[in-house]
């Protein structure tokens, strides 16, 4: 068990955050904010919670801790495409389809 501690600390991070990340992150949220102010939302983006059992989000986090994802958002992204990639081209028009009108009903709540 001492070995996997030591082995531990070797690890570095793949991306280390500068200063500027901070402000690129600041200046997204500022136009979000200045976004408000128009009328026709063409586009919506929030968060949202996904119940998954402790299994599930043990594969993600080891694909985080891998380094095959950034973190568990990531993971689920690159498992999804995954998956999309393996359906039919009819089944994954359908699924766009679906998912397209998914999108649009969220805008539509969002311009009311």
């Amino acid at each position: 068990m001492s070995s996997l501690v030591r082995s531990n600390r070797d690890i570095k991070p793949k991306n280390q955050a500068s200063i500027e990340d901070f402000n690129k992150k600041q200046s997204t949220k500022e136009k979000k904010d200045s976004n408000k102010n128009d009328k026709n939302v063409t586009s919506v983006t929030f968060n949202t919670n996904l119940k998954i059992n402790n299994h599930i989000r043990n594969k993600l986090q080891a694909m985080a801790l891998t380094g095959l994802a950034e973190n568990q958002k990531d993971a689920i992204e690159i498992a999804l495409a995954a998956y999309m990639e393996s359906l039919t081209k009819n089944e994954r028009e359908a699924v766009d389809l679906q998912a397209n009108t998914l999108e649009a009903r969220d805008v539509s709540k969002k311009n009311k």
